[in-house]
């Protein structure tokens, strides 16, 4: 094959199968630009909640906390956002405990009913609760490596908001909504990991630069026999 049709047939077909992820890349690329990352990550859906601590001092002090658990490492004060009373936050090798600071009965794990109050609590819209569901196991992709069990409190707004609360200690642990979802999506065809959607140094995206840097290279070659100089035709007699 002559090198000017092998330029000219190779860069075809390259341009064609890299310009499908092209596409993707620009389309990806494109919603990630236009739309705000503080929304994506749904800071407008929640309440910056800081819940002063009551000026009535505790019945229980530290030490009897602590008396109460087994290798406590940690031990912390705090009110809960919907309680009216405050709270220890217990830390063992275990994990962690809430303890109500005035009549020592151990909180968690947390009632549904309290993670439900917790949700309305930390959610700034105006939707209502439309599902409980403790998560023990096969956790949904958009939550990746957080441990369980955690709570998801879907609420039934149009950006389909979905608040992950911890049952254990009632932290929010994380927010969905619709447009988190389709930007994941999006993020799964710009990093072009159809898997975890973390990996950003897969073999499949260093393939597709590879095919994009021999794609441009052999335009290159191809331009150099597009503008070469023709030799003129000869004239006949």
């Amino acid at each position: 094959m002559r090198p000017a049709l092998l330029s000219r047939t190779l860069h075809k077909w390259l341009a064609l199968i890299v310009g499908i992820q092209l596409v993707f890349w620009m389309i990806s690329g494109f919603y990630m630009v236009v739309v705000d990352l503080d929304f994506i990550h749904g800071d407008p859906l929640v309440r910056n909640l800081h819940v002063p601590l009551p000026r009535e001092a505790p019945k229980l002090s530290f030490g009897e906390v602590a008396r109460r658990f087994e290798g406590v490492t940690e031990a912390s004060l705090r009110a809960l956002p919907g309680f009216s009373a405050p709270v220890y936050e217990v830390s063992t090798a275990s994990g962690k405990s809430l303890v109500d600071a005035m009549t020592g009965q151990e909180l968690s794990p947390l009632a549904e009913e309290s993670i439900g109050n917790l949700a309305r609590e930390y959610y700034a819209g105006e939707g209502k609760v439309a599902a409980l569901t403790l998560i023990e196991r096969d956790a949904p992709l958009e939550i990746q490596n957080r441990p369980l069990p955690l709570w998801r409190v879907d609420f039934d707004d149009w950006l389909q908001t979905s608040l992950y609360v911890h049952p254990d200690t009632g932290v929010l642990v994380t927010r969905r909504h619709r447009f988190w979802r389709w930007f994941d999506f999006l993020w799964m065809f710009h990093i072009m990991d159809f898997d975890t959607r973390t990996d950003i140094n897969n073999g499949l995206l260093r393939a597709s630069t590879i095919a994009g840097l021999v794609t441009v290279l052999s335009g290159c070659w191809l331009l150099y026999f597009s503008f070469r100089r023709r030799p003129a035709p000869r004239r006949t007699a």
